[in-house]
């Protein structure tokens, strides 16, 4: 081995810059949140049918919610791009504000569907 190929050898980290392991992270919270937003959802949907308005909404069609679609698909859209954007960002920051909107955008629809019957 020749000296030149030792000091490459030494001079390559062993250790991950933090900039790289922090978007790694980002990148497996936004997917972990991606995978429990279904759960989520149907959880919130079994919630609000429990209510007294579901029954009537279900049963007489009287008392629904008046939540207009688009709002659902509104943030259904905006949180599927967050995903993308934090999965697929180079830069730290861009990645951390891509995961909160998408966290925020989540919790949106998750709120429009407990709300549905309301």
């Amino acid at each position: 081995m020749s000296n030149e190929t030792r000091a490459r050898a030494t001079a390559s980290p062993a250790v991950p810059p933090a900039a790289e392991v922090a978007g790694r992270r980002l990148r497996k919270l936004s997917l972990i949140w991606a995978g429990l937003f279904v759960p989520a959802t149907v959880l919130a949907g079994i919630v609000a049918l429990t209510t007294e308005n579901a029954a009537r909404c279900v049963g007489y069609g009287d008392g629904c919610g008046s939540t207009p679609g688009y709002a659902y698909l509104g943030s259904l859209a905006v949180a599927a791009v967050a995903f993308v954007i934090a999965q697929s960002a180079a830069r730290t920051s861009v990645a951390r504000t891509a995961f909160r909107v998408q966290f925020g955008a989540e919790a949106v629809f998750v709120m429009l569907v407990m709300t549905t019957f309301g």
